[in-house]
């Protein structure tokens, strides 16, 4: 009876608001709803003023990202007459070249890079709907594993040196996004690349592979949603035992289980959006709209200089403050333009990237991926996906 009436429900929102678990909106409130879920033992620390003003925070982003979801707004912004191919296109090359030339430095390197991204593009897109699409990506992700494991000269899951070392190491970069591209093919690739993401040790990256992999089967009818609830409790899990052996590779002393750790985790995130709620003044885009700005916010809220963890809506909080809402109404239209014109591949891999930033927070490079996607999702065609059941 129970059963039956969840799948009413599960059905009524689906088809009636187009609220399946893969919408934007509602993997948003599942990525929060397991914040707050987990950090439930350490409540006591925050006292109820403060847990209602971040869900007061957090509830109000999201009601403003979800507006144009119910309402058509590429018809009142008059959207379906601006060229968005070029509008996206426009947008994602100023941002890499902004980005790259703040960090290096250098006009040359620049414009070198922002070229070859999109020279990339061109040939991902005009050769998307290859036969030999997957195995290519899949050749690319696991060379890539292997030269980045030959270079360090170990497994970085073992070494808490060389993991922090390849944070921003294009060969890591490469690895993670073209296995899970690959995966969502082949069962097999995505076991492959399950085992190579996890070794890896870059939490975020393994949650995206599965994510993806689920949403695709999900968007395609080939995996119920109590599957996938099933599958999400073994993710949560695996992922407290890699925090576990990332710590225990670090040489810090922990007596939390990895589910103590999974909690802690989650507290730690809440606490920071806390302080940044009472944080006294608006930063006007020195961390979400700054290329490395999110190393910040550890000097500011904590004290000391570190890539801190502050939820999806809390960078950008801390830089606009209530005006953070403007940012959520734009955030939700690119979101559902992506959503609407994605071919199925494509979002998926943005859901699932969209739930990982729910803990890590909006920054610069999630922006710059984000235009990305969108680019994408304008130039690439959809093409109909014949269903075969994996499960």
């Amino acid at each position: 009876m129970l059963k039956n009436n969840f799948e009413k429900s599960k059905n009524y929102f689906k088809e009636k608001y187009g609220l399946g678990l893969d919408n934007p909106i509602v993997i948003i409130f599942i990525g929060y709803f397991l914040i707050f879920f987990l950090a439930i033992p350490y409540f006591g620390e925050f006292g109820v003023n403060s847990l209602l003003k971040m869900i007061l925070v957090v509830f109000g982003n999201l009601v403003i990202f979800s507006i144009p979801f119910f309402i058509n707004f590429e018809k009142k912004m008059k959207l379906d007459k601006l060229n968005l191919k070029m509008f996206s296109g426009i947008l994602l090359g100023i941002s890499m070249f902004f980005g790259v030339f703040t960090l290096s430095g250098s006009l040359l390197s620049a414009v070198l890079f922002s070229g070859l991204v999109f020279l990339i593009l061109h040939i991902f897109i005009k050769n998307y709907y290859s036969e030999k699409i997957s195995k290519i990506m899949f050749l690319i992700g696991v060379v890539s594993f292997l030269a980045m494991v030959l270079n360090y000269g170990t497994i970085p899951i073992t070494n808490y040196t060389v993991r922090m070392a390849i944070s921003d190491d294009p060969l890591r970069l490469i690895s993670s996004g073209a296995l899970t591209f690959a995966s969502l093919f082949n069962f097999g690739y995505f076991l492959v690349s399950f085992a190579i993401l996890a070794v890896t040790g870059y939490k975020a990256n393994v949650l995206v592979l599965i994510v993806a992999f689920l949403l695709y089967n999900y968007k395609n009818n080939k995996i119920s949603a109590k599957k996938i609830f099933l599958i999400g409790i073994f993710t949560v899990l695996f992922l407290g035992i890699m925090a576990k052996a990332i710590l225990s590779s670090s040489g810090q002393s922990w007596s939390l289980n990895f589910l103590e750790i999974l909690s802690y985790r989650a507290y730690f995130d809440l606490m920071t959006l806390e302080k940044i709620i009472v944080y006294p003044t608006a930063l006007y885009g020195k961390i979400a709209f700054t290329p490395g700005g999110e190393s910040l916010i550890g000097e500011i809220i904590h004290g000391y200089r570190h890539n801190i963890t502050s939820t999806l809506f809390g960078p950008i909080y801390l830089d606009l403050g209530y005006y953070s809402l403007i940012f959520s109404l734009i955030f939700g239209i690119i979101s559902k333009l992506i959503y609407k014109k994605s071919d199925t591949k494509i979002y998926s891999i943005y859901g699932a990237v969209l739930l990982s930033m729910c803990e890590i927070g909006i920054n610069y490079g999630f922006l710059v991926t984000m235009l990305m996607f969108l680019y994408v999702s304008e130039n690439l065609h959809k093409k109909p996906i014949i269903n075969k059941k994996i499960f």
